[in-house]
């Protein structure tokens, strides 16, 4: 494909939510414009082609943590080459989940653009996948003016 694609990357609940906002943001300013996705949960946003990757970690079995670390990078990393090999991806955005640590990674090593949104529910303290993407990031967005103070170059879009 010859047209370029934005990798979208999001996790179930709120991050769900806030792409799907910021979606419908973007599909009205660009209309034409394509995007992949790869999320813990089914499409229901058009993507032209979504992968299925599970979430890095367990929040309630810490215990399987190094298991499920390994396999979801593994199956990330897998899935951004798949990507590479079909698209023309220009750039990722990500609404929080783990999983968007490893594509981002590479994406960033490949030259592509990398934009991350912390999560809404975010005041006071960095999340976990926060603290790494805000080293990846060529772009880092916050959704509440108190954190700012707890991510110094990130800019404030207010909420989805």
């Amino acid at each position: 494909m010859s047209e370029k694609i934005i990798l979208v990357i999001y996790g179930r609940g709120g991050h769900q939510e806030q792409m799907r906002r910021l979606l419908t943001h973007l599909k009205i300013s660009a209309p034409d414009m394509m995007f992949v996705s790869i999320a813990d949960v089914d499409d229901k946003f058009g993507s032209c082609k979504h992968l299925i990757c599970p979430e890095p970690r367990n929040k309630f079995r810490l215990w399987t943590a190094p298991i499920t670390l390994l396999y979801s990078g593994i199956m990330s990393f897998i899935q951004c080459i798949r990507l590479l090999a079909k698209y023309r991806i220009s750039g990722v955005i990500s609404t929080g989940p783990g999983m968007a640590i490893v594509p981002s990674i590479v994406f960033r090593l490949l030259g592509r653009q990398v934009v991350y949104i912390e999560s809404w529910s975010r005041f006071y303290s960095a999340s976990l996948t926060g603290r790494f993407m805000y080293l990846i990031a060529n772009g880092f967005y916050v959704q509440n003016r108190t954190m700012l103070t707890t991510y110094k170059k990130a800019r404030y879009s207010g909420r989805l």
